[in-house]
């Protein structure tokens, strides 16, 4: 099949080892593009997916930002540190396309930690936080044990690209391994570039099982 390098609708590049999406016609798109165009083709109306991702072509391997001694610092956070999670958990769902909404953000931050439903880890540099990553405990009935639901995962702008998300991944892998989980899992948007930080830490994308949901009446307009 012919490797497009160039999206179909918005004619934003896609390098060969790039995320792309395609349909039997070989109509290639973004992963923006093709979540807006709500994984379908425009073209043939056929269904969108994935695209094989080559390797690249030089076998050095990619290198991995690290954090320099003493720049960053990884702690637990607790209720006393809502003030300074709370605008990144908004600037978090801001990136999943919700209006900004900080007293929704404290309030939802304030009652999984006052009632021990989440473990969150924050990323401090120089006394601000930079980034904090959620974890939800789950159990698997398959394998008969804990798992964690790596729920939430945020880095401020200017403090990306210098390892700080894989610190915080690291910090998350840590912990669940200390309780005795069988494994972490995440869901991710398909057009998050942080996808190929998941996949430098390890992180697998499944492809044994399909991803459902479905959607609910909002709390106000049930009876």
């Amino acid at each position: 099949m012919e490797y497009r390098h160039e999206c179909g609708r918005c004619q934003a590049d896609l390098p060969e080892a790039s995320a792309a999406y395609w349909c039997a016609r070989e109509c290639t798109f973004c992963p923006t593009c093709y979540r807006r165009l709500r994984y379908t083709c425009p073209n043939c109306s056929g269904e969108l997916v994935r695209r094989p991702r080559r390797g690249p072509t030089s076998s050095t391997p990619r290198a991995r930002a690290t954090l320099s001694p003493g720049s960053v610092s990884i702690r637990r956070a607790g209720r006393s540190d809502l003030t300074d999670i709370a605008p990144l958990f908004d600037a978090y769902r801001q990136f999943y396309e919700q209006p900004p909404d900080l007293r929704g953000s404290t309030r939802f931050l304030a009652d999984r930690l006052e009632r021990d439903e989440s473990i969150v880890f924050v990323a401090e540099r120089v006394g601000s936080v930079v980034g904090f990553v959620q974890l939800y405990p789950l159990f698997s009935s398959v394998s008969l044990g804990r798992v964690y639901l790596l729920n939430d995962l945020f880095v401020v702008p200017e403090a990306r690209r210098a390892g700080v998300g894989a610190a915080l991944l690291d910090a998350a892998r840590r912990w669940a391994d200390e309780q005795g989980a069988h494994y972490l899992e995440l869901s991710t948007a398909v057009d998050n570039p942080a996808q190929r930080l998941y996949e430098d830490g390890g992180w697998q994308q499944d492809r044994e099982f399909l991803y459902y949901e479905l959607p609910l009446p909002a709390r106000s307009q049930r009876g």
